[in-house]
């Protein structure tokens, strides 16, 4: 890896920590396709790149989640009881689903990726400012059947698309949870640290022993770019969750729709 591609990645870091703060995501929907496209430049076999994409970007993930929470929970958008019940939830589905991931080819991760987080952000794009009013306020305790259902479908769709579940923990608990915007952005920091540590877990253990890796990798984690990446994520992830506080709801939103709706066509028509 040379300094010129070391420097790029940690720009890359940047970006996405800054999303990463200021959306409640991982930054894995950038994160997946940039290094498909570095692993195909540097010729390494489909059988093996796009699964060293999701493992790589899930170790990036982690770095970029707890940065954002720690910022959040210093403006006190949090809800701790949430964290716990989903976290629990998604980060023991997310470590027992990358079985599943290691054993599907390539093209098909990279299209549950896309149709999954395209799917999330044309709901959220779709719903009417009245509705979102409707919202900023968290009056009622959601029940612990819907938040262990929420933090299981994160942990699937986490595993199987290699981002840390952000992209859909967002309008889950913003639908169907009925959480403020900006509680839900600092309680998906907070869930997704622990859903992409235990998804990057088995992303290592269900790659060792296989063959065509990256130099400087353990299982199907290459440490090389993710280093530099997460040295970006863990300089820019503070500011992106204070920018986030001071945002408008609604806008905020529609830009993570927006955002969300390009990486997913990208995704598709590769």
């Amino acid at each position: 890896m040379t300094l010129i591609e070391f420097l790029i990645f940690v720009a890359v870091g940047c970006g996405v920590g800054f999303l990463a703060g200021l959306f409640g995501v991982g930054g894995g929907f950038i994160m997946v396709p940039i290094l498909i496209f570095s692993y195909e430049h540097l010729g390494f076999s489909p059988s093996v790149l796009t699964h060293i994409a999701i493992g790589t970007s899930l170790f990036v993930v982690v770095f970029a989640c707890f940065t954002g929470a720690y910022q959040h929970r210093k403006h006190e958008s949090i809800h701790w009881h949430s964290v716990f019940v989903i976290g629990l939830s998604s980060a023991l589905t997310a470590f027992m689903t990358t079985w599943l991931a290691a054993a599907l080819s390539g093209k098909h991760l990279q299209m549950v990726f896309a149709i999954i987080v395209m799917a999330a952000s044309i709901r959220m794009l779709t719903e009417s400012e009245i509705q979102a009013r409707k919202k900023l306020e968290f009056s009622s305790k959601p029940s612990l059947f819907r938040l262990t259902g929420v933090g299981i479908t994160i942990g699937v769709v986490s595993a199987l698309a290699g981002i840390g579940g952000g992209v859909i923990a967002v309008p889950m608990m913003y639908f169907f949870i009925n959480m403020p915007l900006k509680l839900v952005i600092g309680t998906s920091s907070a869930i997704v640290f622990f859903t992409a540590l235990f998804s990057v877990l088995g992303y290592i253990m269900n790659g060792i022993g296989r063959t065509g890796l990256p130099e400087w990798s353990l299982g199907f984690v290459d440490f090389q770019r993710g280093a530099a990446l997460a040295i970006g994520t863990i300089l820019l992830a503070r500011v992106g969750a204070y920018v986030s506080f001071k945002s408008h709801p609604h806008r905020l939103r529609k830009l993570f729709a927006f955002f969300i709706i390009l990486i997913s066509i990208y995704m598709l028509v590769k």
